[in-house]
């Protein structure tokens, strides 16, 4: 279900039997979330509240539903333009870790987007690749730059599937 515009704390105000029952009949087998980017620009100085915030929505999903595994994917760089670059938000890697410290306390999994695609300022790097794979924004990616990284996520979810299933007696 994508939602575009949202912090992600809309669980606890949803209806958890109405909820749960909606997961049951879609046979909802993983959830996959990714939240916390639009909070970047209006959370600098207390990262703490949305990590509190973010835990209780995780904490609502999993007490519906907790053998239902959940991976929070992290925020991914996002750039503002400071004299003539392009520079990481100074606040982006707190929201990073409060999303990975709430998706930790509440026993789910994390991967860190942000890190993936290259860390701090690397989305000037997207930007201007050749086919360009985010927007001039400096925030979106576009579809070319989606791709690269659904496909990221899923050789690094494919590789820790594998390594688990091995590890099975």
């Amino acid at each position: 279900v994508a939602m575009r515009g949202s912090a992600g704390l809309f669980f606890t105000r949803v209806e958890g039997e109405m909820l749960k029952e909606m997961y049951d009949e879609l046979q909802v087998k993983l959830l996959i979330l990714q939240f916390g980017g639009n909070v970047i620009p209006w959370i600098s100085d207390n990262h703490l509240i949305y990590e509190n915030w973010f835990y209780r929505e995780l904490s609502r999903l999993k007490s519906l539903m907790p053998d239902l595994p959940i991976i929070v994917v992290g925020v991914a760089d996002m750039s503002l333009k400071e004299r003539d670059a392009y520079i990481t938000y100074p606040n982006l890697e707190l929201i990073r870790d409060a999303l990975r410290n709430a998706a930790f306390k509440a026993d789910c999994a994390f991967w860190d987007l942000y890190s993936a695609m290259g860390g701090k300022n690397s989305m000037p790097s997207w930007v201007f690749a050749q086919p360009s794979l985010a927007g001039s924004d400096f925030v979106h990616f576009n579809e070319r730059g989606a791709r690269v990284l659904a496909e990221m996520f899923y050789n690094a979810f494919m590789h820790d599937y594998t390594a688990y299933v091995n590890s099975l007696p």
